[in-house]
């Protein structure tokens, strides 16, 4: 190669290769992706704190989206799917929706409100229902991004909100 490139009068030339490249920048990325990720978890600790006023209670909150997540990242790992960026953002989305969960069931231990459990468990049944077949559906796709989300974020919001109800009883 280095022979051709001289008979033909460049003297300098520079390889590019650019699987070698395209994995640098992936993993720059998914480097910057976990570091941004982990200051947002920090920043809704914090929040949390503030407004529930209250270690136990943000524990509470926090812990059946850490199970999800975990259960979910375990789940995915024992059927050998390599985790990517994309699972990183499906693990965000779990601790999204199902922030809400826990919140609504923290809320309603909080309230004390005879009568209000039951639609608030409804409302949150169908609401997660939604997200699940929503999100299942896109778990058959042909397009890979789209399992990714699908096969991360339907199993992980229905887990949130069923550890939500358990943890929430305790």
């Amino acid at each position: 190669m280095a022979a051709a490139l001289q008979r033909a009068g460049l003297s300098e030339a520079h390889v590019l290769d650019l699987k070698v490249e395209s994995d640098d920048l992936y993993a720059a990325y998914l480097t910057e992706a976990i570091h941004l990720s982990l200051a947002g978890i920090l920043a809704i600790v914090v929040l949390l704190l503030i407004a529930l006023r209250s270690p136990p209670r943000v524990l509470r909150v926090l812990a059946p989206l850490f199970l999800a997540v975990l259960a979910v990242a375990a789940g995915l790992a024992l059927c050998g799917v390599q985790l990517t960026i994309l699972h990183l953002v499906g693990m965000l989305l779990i601790v999204a929706v199902g922030s809400n969960y826990a919140l609504f069931f923290d809320r309603q231990a909080n309230l004390h409100e005879a009568g209000s459990e039951a639609l608030t468990l409804a409302s949150l049944v169908i609401a997660n229902l939604s997200t699940v077949i929503g999100f299942g559906l896109l778990s058959f796709s042909q397009v890979p991004v789209l399992v990714a989300l699908g096969t991360t974020v339907a199993p992980g919001a229905f887990l949130a909100l069923l550890f939500a109800a358990v943890l929430s009883r305790a």
